[in-house]
């Protein structure tokens, strides 16, 4: 293993340490997974798990179109991967690169097979990688002029412009075999994952067995049912015993259930509202959406709501205490600028109101609504209708803003409606991923219009400048120096302290109800709408 990964490695492993104490925890008075024993149940299969999820896999099993890129694949392997926002290796034990950031090459390990008994090669990555950025999915291939085999075990990278944050990009995709890929691969992956898929019933279940030629350990656990199921459907799943694991909601995770115990993870899934931060000049996208909120383009609004809502009540009040108040998008992340950490000198309801008094916003007319050249500081803040905590997110912030005399009126739309509108309305948003490319996407002036990152038109040339000199670093280091200024450095930024364009609140829990005797190990924070991540070391489950 060469230095660069050892260091990386070394790293990481630091950090696990640090996330075992608070990744993860059990509900009080509950049995701890390494304790229980599985004695009670003599003739249960502890080579197998079977875990309810609220995922469906309706869109098949493909990386190409994209499938894990927010979790480990499991049924594929990558170049690399993160645990923590770290790179570790995974089917590459070595990177370079040159032209001053513009070319790339992985060194592929020999030993590693796709499951149908084919060598990975080189062919293979570069051919996965081309596909998805023909196939124009979620992973921001844009700047990546071509991928292409320079032997059997080298794969080189082009890019039109220097980006040291590739690696991360790289660590999103699972590599398909170019011989076996078709328009029927997501119902018939292949790969070179630890398990691969032996039956899929659509909408029911799904079964990974243990891939004998995989060649990162031999799991404990060799065959995995994943039973798709709704929140309350697993959880009546589980009463009656028929399962061995389900996800659960915040709700439900106050509730117990005879031998099974409670494990809520820790995770990087950001809460918060997305500010529309121009005024509206009357300005539409070419397809007539319009631009521009004439309050919550100030700065003082979003600041003030950013540090005058009370994050531990809104984590107790809507999420039952299961989940961490949120500083940024970046919490708890390599590239997290400490200093914007909310303490009680920069935040709090004295805090934002003296910014709201210092901007000219004051309640003349006594109604409780602040006012500034005769505009009233109210706003409407759109939520997911079908998502209930994004709903009372909403009235939270609506009743907390009370005291900031700001008026915040919550509406429930479809995700397709709220799209009509993210132009000019703030609305509840979740975000956050083991890449500092999702804070580059959410406050890049390059991003803006760009589905639902930077929607709000955010722009900050300063900010920029930083984003820039991020991309033509020549090691991590310095990506991660400058993505932390570019959150705040000193006099701006794209902070809470800074120019507030988001507020993030609370990262809630994903929560699981697990059979006592079944231990899932120490779990990696968990990124947005990635609770499949709980698999992601899969090596270490087991039965005891």
């Amino acid at each position: 293993m060469n230095k660069k990964f050892c260091m990386l490695l070394v790293i990481a492993l630091g950090l696990a340490l640090l996330f075992t104490g608070c990744a993860s925890g059990n509900a009080p008075g509950a049995a701890d997974p390494a304790d229980a024993s599985s004695d009670a149940a003599p003739d249960r299969d502890t080579s197998q798990v079977i875990v309810a999820v609220t995922a469906d896999f309706s869109a098949g099993f493909d990386p190409v179109t994209g499938y894990g890129l927010r979790y480990d694949p499991i049924l594929q392997s990558r170049l690399v991967k993160t645990w923590n926002g770290v790179i570790t290796e995974d089917l590459a034990t070595d990177y370079s690169v040159d032209d001053g950031g513009k070319t790339w090459r992985f060194q592929l390990r020999d030993d590693a097979f796709f499951s149908n008994g084919d060598q990975v090669k080189a062919s293979d990555a570069a051919f996965t990688f081309n596909a998805a950025k023909g196939a124009g999915g979620n992973l921001d291939l844009t700047n990546m002029v071509s991928a292409e085999a320079e032997d059997d075990l080298t794969v080189k990278f082009t890019l039109e412009k220097p980006d040291y944050t590739f690696i991360y990009q790289v660590s999103k995709l699972g590599i398909v075999p170019e011989a076996l890929y078709d328009e029927n691969y997501m119902e018939n992956p292949v790969g070179s994952g630890p398990y691969k898929m032996v039956q899929w019933d659509k909408g029911q279940q799904a079964i990974w067995e243990y891939n004998d030629l995989y060649y990162g350990g031999e799991p404990s656990i060799k065959r995995i049912i994943l039973v798709f199921m709704d929140e309350d459907a697993a959880f009546a799943a589980a009463q009656k015993g028929d399962v061995d694991m389900i996800e659960t909601n915040q709700s439900l995770a106050t509730q117990t259930i005879d031998g099974y115990y409670l494990k809520n993870v820790e995770t990087i899934n950001n809460f918060g509202i997305i500010f529309c931060t121009v005024p509206d000049e009357g300005k539409t996208t070419e397809d007539g959406k319009k631009i521009g909120n004439n309050v919550t383009c100030d700065k003082a609004i979003r600041q003030a709501i950013s540090l005058g809502i009370d994050r531990e009540a809104m984590n107790a009040e809507v999420f039952n205490g299961y989940g961490h108040p949120s500083d940024s998008m970046c919490d708890l992340m390599p590239w997290f600028n400490e200093e914007t950490a909310l303490n009680d000198s920069n935040s709090g309801l004295d805090v934002a109101c003296n910014i709201l008094d210092e901007a000219g916003w004051v309640d003349n007319d006594g109604d409780g609504v602040r006012e500034k050249d005769g505009v009233k500081a109210e706003f409407d803040l759109y939520y997911t209708s079908s998502n209930g905590n994004r709903q009372m997110v909403a009235m939270n912030v609506a009743e907390q803003a009370k005291a900031l005399g700001i008026s915040v009126v919550p509406k429930g739309a479809a995700n397709s409606d709220i799209q009509e509108l993210f132009h000019s309305e703030a609305y509840v948003f979740g975000r956050g991923d083991h890449t500092p490319v999702e804070f580059y996407l959410m406050s890049s002036t390059n991003s803006i219009g760009a589905g639902w990152s930077n929607s709000g038109y955010y722009s900050n040339p300063t900010v920029d400048e930083y984003f820039d000199k991020a991309m033509a670093s020549d090691n991590l280091d310095d990506v991660y120096k400058y993505y932390k200024l570019a959150q705040w450095d000193g006099a701006t930024g794209a902070s809470h302290i800074g120019d507030a364009p988001d507020a993030w609140f609370v990262r809630p829990d994903n929560c699981f109800f697990i059979r006592e005797g079944l231990d899932i190990g120490t779990q990696s924070l968990h990124p947005h709408g990635a609770s499949l991540q709980v698999f992601n070391n899969i090596l270490e489950w087991k039965w005891n």
